[in-house]
């Protein structure tokens, strides 16, 4: 018994100033001096901090050597109307059906209506990747456009399981029919 209460005494002391530590260590933004954050260096973040940088340089690229004059939304998004359609803009809900053709930003045709089909879905409303359905809000019916879907607006990391690799950015040709 004589030797189990130092022991004890030693991990209650050890426990009763772990209890008294307030300060958080599980964040990766420190507070210094001065009210300011300091962040500190996360591979983790940094590795994804270049992957879009990359991607970012790659998606230049394509424009630059296609031609293409888009507009960059703030979603990141890239859109180029090159037919205004008519009547109202495309509303959430809505159906629409669409003619398209789906590169990758080598220039490899992936997908294309003329192969697979005509793509029907309703807006922010089916499993389509979520910058088709950004893009055809910015459009009425009958327009046609060119966009860029970064990959984190496409298929993502994954990939669609299919045709198309994780981290792919697409160029789309699109043209909203009826």
């Amino acid at each position: 018994m004589k030797k189990v209460a130092p022991f004890v005494f030693a991990v209650s002391l050890a426990l009763m100033a772990a209890c008294g530590n307030t300060e958080e260590t599980t964040g990766v933004v420190q507070p210094v001096s001065g009210g300011e954050k300091e962040e500190q260096y996360d591979p983790f973040i940094e590795g994804n901090r270049n992957i879009l940088r990359m991607e970012n340089e790659d998606i230049q690229l394509f424009l630059k050597r296609y031609g293409w004059n888009t507009e960059k939304k703030e979603s990141g998004l890239y859109i180029q109307v090159l037919e205004a359609g008519s009547g109202e803009l495309v509303m959430t809900g809505e159906e629409v059906r669409l003619n398209y053709v789906t590169q990758l930003l080598d220039g490899d045709t992936v997908y294309s209506s003329k192969v697979d089909g005509v793509k029907k879905f309703k807006v922010d409303k089916s499993e389509e990747v979520a910058g088709l359905h950004e893009a055809v809000k910015y459009l009425r019916h009958g327009a046609r456009a060119r966009v860029i879907l970064p990959s984190y607006l496409a298929y993502g990391v994954a990939g669609d399981g299919n045709r198309i690799k994780g981290r792919k950015s697409l160029a789309m040709t699109i043209e909203i029919l009826d």
